[in-house]
């Protein structure tokens, strides 16, 4: 019963975000949590605050409007002081068009693997196909979108500092 509890979660968390309502997964985080986007991008790097993770949150839907985030599988294990979740995520935007093109869809998935601690996710680390991420960045940037080129969102970075308020 637990197991289909946080699967259901999971799955109305990813369906919020798809519709830009990103925080109530920044909610979920506990007081102690690193969230860790594996690669050297934008996206990638290491959050351990809260307001890091709405500066991320912040930059990837603006990178990507309208991004969908669609669950594939969602496996769950151990006790509820002690829960492992591996995710395995179809992500889908629409890269905005340049000179005169229309717009063109972007695909990407990624793999999660989770630690919660009594409902309160204390860790995550995100895999994702990078290579298909770094290859559209020129055409967000060529694009005019400046985070495409911006250094990762880490606690203490410049680009936090330039995110905040």
């Amino acid at each position: 019963m637990y197991k289909a509890i946080v699967r259901a979660k999971l799955r109305r968390l990813f369906a919020g975000a798809s519709r830009g309502n990103w925080q109530p997964i920044v909610d979920g985080l506990a007081d102690e949590f690193s969230y860790r986007f594996v690669g050297n991008t934008p996206l990638g790097g290491v959050r351990r605050s809260k307001a890091a993770m709405q500066a991320w949150w912040t930059r990837l839907l603006h990178l990507f409007p309208g991004a969908q985030f669609s669950p594939q599988a969602i496996l769950v294990e151990g006790p509820p002081w002690n829960t492992r979740v591996m995710t395995h995520m179809l992500f889908s935007a629409e890269v905005p068009g340049v000179a005169g093109l229309p717009p063109t869809p972007y695909r990407n998935e990624f793999m999660q693997l989770m630690h919660l601690r009594w409902g309160r996710i204390t860790s995550i680390v995100t895999l994702e196909d990078t290579q298909r991420f770094v290859d559209v960045l020129p055409m967000l940037a060529a694009a005019g979108l400046k985070d495409a080129t911006a250094a990762p969102i880490t606690d203490g970075s410049k680009a936090l500092a330039a995110a905040a308020p």
